[in-house]
């Protein structure tokens, strides 16, 4: 009973975890799925420190209609999703209002600017040095024109002491050898890193919390159940198991845990894509974020990755690997010199809330109930600070960051 349960074992799972085992406590994560086996593995790897710019902004609203026509287009929404997630899209404009995103905008940058300080601390300098960089981020444009919130953007950078630096069309050549003239202008994020493989780093850590003790339960979590005494039980499909403290941290599927509760969570999952070529397919001498077309590239131990696009599809929904198709169009485009074949194909469903801030803290109502889900793109840079807070609300420790604008009450 003294042991704290998790269900999931994705990055913020592992993250969570990892805190309140060196916080001395016992813990044990429940989930089907081998460690880094959702959008842990496939993500674009991107840490991004420096980066607090929520996804609803002024003006996006215009945009999407042209991104929805376009096949190559970095969004796409299925008609049952459209029609079931109505009010999530309603909240999600209600959130792009400018001085809303601005709050928004500070209250992500709290979360994010430990981000690489929480890395090191979870998994040791040696593995860190060995899978994480921080050497910067690029972000491209195909266009002169400056975004309708970029102004805002540059201002916040200062207000939070940030540094970026624009680069100009022979910098980017050298970084980007046969990049393709469409693209104008780069600007590159300096606090800003990544991972050289998001399920290897998930795994190291994972092989961290086995070595100090954790266990992990290969089952199926069908549904949380609070005790008489104050206790939890987890129903599996192979077992009871009982908590004092329990932590939802399944992603996308924690909605669905938490509902028989009288939870309601405003989470929809945004399917997210990748496609894998071999190394030395391009010359990537800087990951980057291409802003125009919602696709990423990164140099990776497996190959080079090209990750990006959203769908709204449902939780349910099949994936349309014509996706992956379509980013990886987006960097021929971008490098033509790319023959290679991908060397595979993946899709992993991204956990998102309307205003781009996971759920963080104690469930309403529910006593030793802890919720740490919802980070959407930005699992790999909001998991360690993430979970750190949640660690420091279950032991009852005040945490270094205002836990109350991730409560779910904000909704």
């Amino acid at each position: 009973m003294d042991r704290i349960l998790i269900i999931g074992a994705g990055v913020a799972a592992l993250c969570t975890a990892r805190h309140l085992q060196m916080a001395g406590r016992q813990v044990a994560l429940i989930d089907p799925q081998p460690v880094s086996g959702g959008a842990s593995f496939g993500n674009g790897g991107f840490i991004s420190a420096a980066s607090f710019m929520p996804g609803a902004q002024p003006g996006m609203m215009r945009q999407i209609p042209g991104w929805l026509r376009d096949p190559l287009g970095p969004l796409a929404i299925r008609p049952k999703a459209a029609m079931k997630d109505t009010p999530w899209f309603l909240r999600w404009l209600r959130a792009g209002r400018d001085a809303e995103m601005q709050r928004l905008a500070r209250v992500i940058h709290s979360l994010h600017r430990s981000a690489f300080d929480d890395w090191k601390t979870l998994v040791g300098p040696q593995i860190y040095g060995e899978m994480i960089r921080r050497d910067g981020e690029m972000l491209l444009w195909d266009s002169d024109e400056k975004g309708a919130t970029e102004a805002t953007e540059k201002a916040l950078e200062r207000e939070f002491g940030l540094e970026s630096q624009v680069v100009d069309r022979a910098g980017l050549e050298d970084l980007y050898p046969g990049l393709s003239p469409v693209v104008r202008r780069g600007l590159i994020k300096t606090g800003n890193g990544y991972t050289t493989s998001p399920a290897g780093l998930c795994r190291a850590l994972a092989e961290l919390l086995r070595r100090d003790g954790a266990e992990f339960l290969g089952e199926k979590a069908l549904k949380i159940v609070p005790q008489g005494d104050g206790s939890w039980l987890v129903l599996t499909n192979c077992a009871n198991h009982s908590t004092r403290d329990l932590v939802i941290a399944a992603g996308v599927w924690s909605r669905d845990l938490l509902r028989p509760l009288g939870i309601h969570v405003p989470l929809t999952s945004q399917r997210g894509y990748h496609a894998m070529l071999p190394a030395g397919s391009a010359t990537i001498g800087m990951p980057f974020i291409h802003r125009g077309r919602g696709i990423g590239m990164t140099p990776m131990l497996e190959g080079l990755r090209v990750a990006g696009t959203i769908e709204f599809g449902g939780i349910d929904g099949l994936p349309d690997e014509r996706r992956a198709s379509q980013a990886l169009a987006h960097a021929r485009q971008l490098f033509p010199q790319i023959q290679a074949k991908p060397l595979e194909i993946w899709t992993g469903q991204r956990p998102a809330t309307p205003d781009s801030l996971p759920i963080l803290g104690p469930a309403p109502r529910h006593s030793g109930l802890w919720l740490c889900f919802g980070s959407g793109a930005y699992g790999m840079t909001q998991a360690p600070p993430a979970g750190r807070l949640v660690a420091d609300l279950v032991l009852g420790r005040q945490p270094s960051i205002d836990p109350n604008a991730f409560r779910l009450s904000r909704f």
